[in-house]
């Protein structure tokens, strides 16, 4: 064979086929841990942890009587029981309590009795009325004087309404210095109707009372808030109080809270929204909203539905109700407008019921709350 017929370098053979990978030799300056003769220091030794000493249980017997009354005077009847039963301290210290419980009780049972039932259906009777008036506010002065916050509340509300405002001020005070949420929301009202008001003071005792889930004292606020008085004018959190007031049934609220959504004052703007507020307004007896549902209807169409409305509308003091209704009335048969008006004898406003709140917390933490606030105004 010549020298030409070589080629420089020869050809590599060909890999057998299923060969494995050659294994690639390691490195000569890798380093191997395994093989490294560092040697590595334990960390240095941390002294134990102190244990700390172990909670002791808190002896809620040992408390002052006193203290324990004062802490429970705002609760209810079935929440005095059972912190009764907590121990024989607790049991005594809450006697007088569970005495004014049933006193108030019962005076509630007198002022709203047959004797009222008969009156309210028309059967007369207004001195043996009056006498069972009396008689339950006495009932209620009972439970008072024994620290009943709950009696303190109905009795102010009575002398309320017999005129004796300077009395029921004293009784709403005593009622909110306990922690009653009616109660302080009560005495926020009387000092917005005082003469001058005292729009400062209301806004002091409607704040406990509104975060206390007071529906009545939400809507107050709301309107403190929205109008400036007593407290800078905020108008989205007047919305904030309004909405709250609506969830918890308040129908002055709902219709306010339907405005915030046509308008967008306080809240984005949302017509479905305002829509649904403004019909469970009018469902619950609202006079305005009855009347702009009416109108609504009419124009929709519905004139006998519209009427019917108009006319549950102008019954409650709507005037400007009064003229719709006559329009329409002019347009109807005589047997739609039977119809209507029928309808408007037998409608009756939707009772609501606050939503419900979900208790997470033990039987005993309410009442170390309210411990904190008695031992806070001591």
């Amino acid at each position: 064979m010549d020298a030409g017929s070589h080629t420089w370098p020869p050809p590599a053979p060909s890999p057998p086929p299923f060969s494995s990978r050659p294994r690639a030799s390691p490195s000569p300056h890798r380093r191997r841990r395994r093989h490294s003769k560092k040697q590595h220091k334990p960390p240095p030794a941390q002294p134990p942890p102190t244990p700390s000493p172990a909670p002791q249980g808190a002896d809620y017997s040992a408390l002052p009587p006193e203290l324990v009354h004062r802490a429970l005077a705002a609760s209810c009847a079935s929440d005095v029981a059972a912190a009764s039963r907590a121990c024989r301290a607790w049991r005594d210290a809450l006697r007088p309590l569970r005495e004014a419980a049933a006193l108030h009780a019962y005076g509630r049972r007198v002022k709203h009795g047959p004797v009222a039932g008969a009156a309210a259906r028309g059967g007369g009777g207004g001195g043996r009325i009056e006498a069972e008036r009396q008689r339950a506010l006495g009932l209620f002065r009972r439970a008072a004087r024994l620290g009943s916050a709950a009696a303190m509340v109905d009795a102010g509300l009575m002398c309320w309404e017999e005129g004796r405002r300077v009395e029921a001020v004293e009784y709403y005070r005593s009622a909110a210095e306990l922690g009653h949420p009616v109660g302080m929301c009560n005495l926020g009202v009387s000092y917005l109707e005082a003469d001058p008001p005292k729009a400062e003071q209301a806004i002091r005792w409607f704040y406990p009372s509104a975060s206390a889930g007071n529906a009545r004292a939400q809507y107050n606020l709301g309107l403190c808030l929205q109008n400036g008085k007593g407290i800078k004018r905020n108008q989205k959190e007047a919305a904030k109080w309004y909405l709250r007031a609506a969830e918890g049934g308040n129908v002055r609220a709902m219709y306010n809270i339907c405005l915030c959504y046509s308008y967008g004052e306080g809240l984005a703007q949302d017509p479905v929204r305002a829509k649904r507020w403004l019909q469970l307004a009018a469902d619950c007896g609202h006079k305005k909203a009855l009347y702009e549902c009416g109108i609504k209807l009419c124009a929709a169409g519905d004139k006998v539905k519209s009427l019917t409305y108009l006319e549950l509308a102008t019954r409650r003091g709507e005037t400007a109700a009064a003229h719709m209704r006559d329009v329409i009335l002019e347009s109807l048969s005589a047997a739609s407008t039977q119809r209507a008006l029928s309808d408007a004898d037998k409608w009756k406003p939707r009772a609501l019921h606050p939503r419900s709140i979900l208790r997470s917390v033990t039987l005993l933490q309410p009442y170390l709350r309210n411990l904190h606030k008695a031992v806070h105004y001591r």
